[in-house]
């Protein structure tokens, strides 16, 4: 897949605002500049809905707020450099410098996905984000992302495991454990609700001792940092940072050997 259907060298811009809703803002006026949209108060309003539900500050100094809509019929991206990285209270609680916004209709999720995933993976590499951060024109900047994009897209398509980035998991734990895990999430979700009945602290303090400590260990501190530390596999991506999941990570999943971790986001992963 060709960068240019992704979108133009065009929607490659510089940023002066300096707080997260103004920067969705700024983003949305230029889709409307450019012609990409209509109705730019309506997006504007999806978007940040959809912000309110997780924040999309992924790490590493990008962050990625966007919206499904059926009223586009492809997807419409735009890039934004910040002139100073700004507080997005990131997953890796770090400042985020650039956005990437991105409104699609439901039929357009797989591609969104790509873009997404071929772009975490850039600023994942040190040394790319190093001539990234060089802050290089336009030009070369969409150089970069187009090379990018060719190399992820030819990495996702190999049916073949490779060798190495093999994913995090909890190896050797049934998959049973994950069906406990659940049922103790839903348990501590009704403690935090405010039951704190004896009923239920005996409940959850049984079901512990069912669950292997190692996954027990990881579910505790994945609760800290995340609201819901289970997510759906859907359309090989990742239902809670919409990251992709590469194919033969998936087939795994399917077997349902062990516990299945998503390899960006750490959460738990349900394959329905």
């Amino acid at each position: 897949m060709d960068l240019e259907e992704l979108f133009e060298r065009k929607k490659i811009i510089k940023l002066k605002s300096t707080e997260k809703q103004l920067v969705i803002k700024e983003l949305v006026d230029k889709l409307q500049d450019l012609e990409c949209i209509t109705n730019k108060e309506r997006y504007y309003a999806q978007v940040i809905h959809r912000e309110s539900l997780e924040n999309t500050g992924i790490g590493n100094g990008l962050a990625i707020p966007h919206a499904r809509t059926e009223s586009v019929t492809d997807l419409i991206s735009i890039f934004g450099i910040l002139e100073k990285p700004i507080d997005y209270q990131s997953a890796d609680e770090k400042p985020v410098k650039y956005v990437l916004l991105s409104i699609f209709p439901t039929e357009m999720s797989t591609k969104y996905l790509y873009l997404v995933g071929m772009m975490a993976r850039l600023f994942s590499n040190k040394e790319k984000r190093k001539m990234i951060d060089s802050e290089p024109t336009p030009a070369k900047l969409y150089a970069l992302l187009k090379k990018e994009a060719k190399s992820y897209f030819e990495s996702i398509s190999t049916k073949d495991k490779p060798a190495a980035g093999k994913p995090e998991n909890l190896s050797g734990v049934p998959s049973s454990d994950l069906d406990l895990l659940i049922r103790l999430d839903s348990l501590y979700k009704l403690l935090d609700e405010g039951d704190k009945s004896e009923s239920v602290t005996k409940k959850i303090e049984s079901m512990k001792k069912l669950i292997d400590n190692r996954s027990l260990t990881y579910y505790e501190r994945m609760r800290k940092k995340r609201d819901n530390p289970f997510s759906i596999v859907e359309k090989n991506s990742c239902s809670g940072c919409h990251m992709e999941i590469p194919p033969f990570y998936v087939e795994q999943i399917k077997e349902r050997k062990g516990i299945s971790l998503c390899t960006h986001c750490g959460r738990f992963l349900i394959l329905l």
